[in-house]
């Protein structure tokens, strides 16, 4: 068994250890649904506009679950390592301390995709709602929206000074940009200039092209070119800045 593959079994067992973050993959996003899909499906919700639209609830439970692995999960537990020094006592060992990282990020892609098939199965039974129908754009959108954010994610764990920094950054950064993807108001309702910026915002994007795809039609390129633009500047920028101590 290699290195890499040893870290990648540690650290889901000490995922899998954690309530909170099993909470937020996997009983969230369909409590979310369950709370707000159900009576729109028996036609006694009063919404418009976006929050109409049959898939814009399980695009936002998906964008959800992958938002708080991003911005919650993987800054603070790099920054736990950095701030406990194990990063550093890797570094002293024939095990590379790149290979954590590699790890973390593994195992949260995996609870990711995991959490989004549970989901997925969620919205066809519970709520009676079709399998996304361009299964292509369907994953193409959603590894985006995965690369996108856990690009900020790793960019808060350089930046962030300790644990508790990295603790309050990710969620700081996650509910605006939940307002902005119009988890709370639909952005056919804000003023022009923030639905633009909604739009192509990390969690707005991929909210709008997981439901495209989910739905059929073909996501918009200028959102998947902003999440893909996203994704490397972010990750350019945490492999510039991150510290090992």
């Amino acid at each position: 068994m290699s290195a890499l593959t040893k870290l990648i079994a540690v650290e889901t067992k000490l995922f899998l250890r954690e309530p909170v973050s099993l909470f937020f993959v996997f009983a969230l996003p369909i409590g979310l649904m369950l709370v707000f899909g159900l009576p729109q499906r028996a036609g006694t919700a009063a919404d418009s506009g976006q929050h109409a639209e049959q898939t814009f609830l399980p695009s936002l439970a998906l964008a959800l679950t992958i938002g708080m692995l991003a911005l919650f999960t993987l800054p603070m537990a790099l920054g736990i390592y950095r701030e406990r020094r194990v990063l550093r006592r890797l570094a002293t060992t024939p095990v590379r301390p790149a290979l954590l990282l590699v790890a973390q990020v593994v195992v949260n892609l995996v609870m990711g995709v995991l959490g989004a098939v549970v989901t997925a199965i969620a919205v066809r039974f519970l709520l009676d709602q079709p399998a996304p129908a361009n299964l292509p754009g369907f994953v193409l959108a959603f590894l985006l929206g995965v690369a996108c954010l856990f690009a900020v994610g790793l960019l808060i764990a350089a930046l962030a000074p300790s644990a508790r920094a990295a603790q309050s950054i990710g969620p700081a950064l996650f509910f605006p940009l939940l307002f902005l993807a119009g988890a709370w108001l639909p952005r056919d309702r804000m003023p022009t200039v923030v639905a633009f910026i909604g739009d192509y915002s990390p969690l707005g994007a991929t909210v709008d092209t997981i439901g495209a795809a989910w739905a059929g039609a073909s996501p918009e390129w200028g959102q998947l070119l902003a999440l893909a633009v996203t994704a490397v500047a972010g990750a350019a920028a945490a492999t510039r800045f991150f510290r090992w101590e």
